[in-house]
């Protein structure tokens, strides 16, 4: 009975120093480079050298998993001959380990001792199922070979998925050329997280982090010259999984690349751009009035795209619309909506799209096209009480005035013979609450100065276009609406002092009246902007998903302007 015992004791030993070895090696990867350094890898350049932790840790697997195989077919026998070998080499690979140990590794225990013992539980896990299911209660399966080896593989195929990943990735999303600055941010995602970068005319630009590549990431943003695509006109963006990384070395999987062709703003003939805002998930009915405008060279997004920000998928749908629109091959300018304020990701959002570091407020130049994006933030008082004293963007909005007032210092806008600016909450419109009045009076004054042409809007879901000079006050102190538009009592909105037209795109519908409510996604009205610097103007058109171009009112002014909106570039007035 004693021998019986002790031979027990024996094979549950070899089978627990196996799987110590298994789980304290794989805990001590920050040390496997040391391991490789030790045998003189750097001299050497070995590709066996450089690899060999990995394959030893491949090995303490195997063994690991055989002797666990060994236990459950022979533990009512006496040992045999295979045990005794694997005793011996589980000894002599436990003095290994220690050996590592004692060389260096004992200073990364504190790194160590926490994974090995999340190791050793998965292990305890899995060899308390296999014993339970093969030693104790004995079941008639038990004698079926293929269900116990089919259940030892499953078993162990499914404790290595938890250790190693082995997801195959892919590119989710394609390309997105935000235009920021004088650089282009190029925008993707992948299925796993990756590191990535884009490649122009053979050099690469890397997803870095102070200097070392993202790979904890499924959403990528490389910044490049503009002048460099500008002239490539063509550029590759590349995902690539890291299945293994430790602290010093990785193992990388395989380099996922896609190619797209680049059609930079060319203002020599002009500039024609589209503009959408307030999308709210509506994708297919954006993407229809998008495409119904052929030829344009920047698409301008200005916010509300989602609803909600609160997953990943939620951030990520910007860039959804954007590539399905663009294919990658034109710039996009960004401004953030309130909506996407909102949300759990709301605080990583500038990972996801254009920004100027994590402001949503910037500048960008394009070939002869001067442009500000503003981020008037929550479309309330910070007093409101549904952001419960989390709100405070007077400090914020403070801050765009004075970008501007730089802006203007600069004077880098004489350069440009068009300038556009872009804000989600309409700057020169005051909404019946009367909110943000003085940032919006300021940064009006600050947009004048600019000599600004047009600003694109939305908030509103209305189509409402202010063009200065033409709005006056009843002698109550209203707007009037204009009749063509609405036969209502005077609207409760006032403007600021502006000299640019403010347009607002954009709404759920096929015209400019029609009232659809929000949950009706079969037709979105984007904007068209064609810019003729030859003569001096700019015409401007509203498309409905039908690709129609719908009749126009001045709100708030007795103008129709038919179904082209047409403004002197000199004097922002209709023509």
């Amino acid at each position: 009975m004693l021998k019986k015992i002790l031979l027990h004791i024996s094979k549950i030993g070899n089978l627990v120093l196996a799987w110590f070895n298994f789980c304290m090696f794989f805990a001590m990867r920050p040390c496997w480079s040391g391991i490789s350094k030790m045998l003189k890898y750097e001299s050497s350049n070995s590709w066996f050298i450089y690899n060999l932790p990995v394959f030893v840790w491949v090995l303490f697997f195997l063994i690991a998993l055989t002797c666990t195989i060994l236990y459950i077919v022979f533990y009512k026998k006496d040992k045999n001959v295979w045990s005794y070998v694997f005793n011996g080499v589980n000894i002599a690979f436990f003095i290994v380990v220690i050996v590592v140990i004692a060389l260096g590794a004992k200073d990364y225990m504190d790194y160590i001792l926490p994974i090995f013992g999340i190791y050793v539980g998965i292990a305890a896990i899995l060899l308390a199922l296999i014993f339970l299911i093969f030693i104790y209660p004995k079941t008639k399966l038990v004698d079926n070979k293929i269900f116990k080896y089919g259940l030892i593989s499953v078993i162990c195929l499914s404790t290595a998925l938890v250790i190693v990943d082995f997801s195959f990735n892919t590119i989710t999303t394609g390309a997105v050329v935000y235009a920021v600055g004088e650089d282009y941010q190029i925008v993707f995602s992948s299925k796993t997280n990756s590191r990535a970068w884009v490649e122009i005319g053979g050099e690469k630009y890397f997803d870095n982090y102070n200097g070392s590549n993202r790979s904890y990431t499924r959403i990528h943003k490389i910044t490049v010259p503009q002048s460099v695509l500008d002239d490539a006109k063509q550029y590759d963006i590349h995902v690539q999984k890291i299945t293994y990384e430790g602290p010093f070395g990785g193992w990388f999987g395989r380099d996922i690349k896609e190619s797209y062709n680049f059609r930079p703003v060319d203002s020599s003939d002009g500039f024609d751009f589209y503009s959408l805002a307030d999308i709210h998930m509506a994708g297919d009915a954006s993407y229809k009035s998008a495409s119904a405008m052929k030829e344009k060279e920047l698409l301008v997004l200005a916010g509300d795209i989602v609803s909600m920000m609160d997953s990943f998928e939620d951030a990520n749908m910007v860039n959804e619309f954007a590539n399905q629109i663009t294919n990658g091959e034109i710039p996009v300018v960004y401004a953030r909506g309130n909506h996407e304020l909102k949300g759990r990701y709301s605080e990583q959002f500038h990972n996801f799209v254009g920004a100027d570091g994590e402001k949503f407020y910037y500048n960008f130049k394009l070939d002869n096209v001067y442009g500000v994006v503003l981020d008037m933030g929550e479309d309330h008082e910070d007093e409101y009480w549904e952001y419960y004293d989390t709100a405070y963007y007077d400090q914020y909005r403070n801050e765009q005035v004075k970008f501007l007032e730089k802006e203007y210092e600069k004077g880098e806008y004489l350069n440009y013979d068009y300038r556009l600016a872009v804000c989600h909450i309409p700057v020169a419109l005051i909404n019946t609450r009367g909110d943000h009045i003085e940032p919006k009076q300021n940064l009006t004054k600050a947009l004048n100065d600019l000599d600004v042409n047009l600003m694109i809007s939305g908030h509103q879901h209305d189509l409402f276009i202010l063009e200065p000079g033409t709005i006056e006050y009843n002698k109550d102190g209203k707007l009037p609406y204009n009749p063509e538009y609405s036969s209502s009592k005077p609207s409760k909105y006032k403007v600021t002092d502006h000299n640019f037209v403010n347009i607002l795109v954009s709404k759920r519908g096929y015209t400019q009246t029609d009232d659809v409510p929000l949950t009706n996604m079969s037709s979105q009205i984007g904007l068209g902007t064609k810019v003729d610097f030859k003569n001096n103007k700019q015409t401007c058109f509203y498309l409905n998903s039908r690709g129609e171009k719908i009749n126009t009112v001045n709100p708030f002014a007795p103008i129709n302007y038919g179904t082209e909106m047409v403004f002197d570039l000199s004097t922002n007035k209709h023509i």
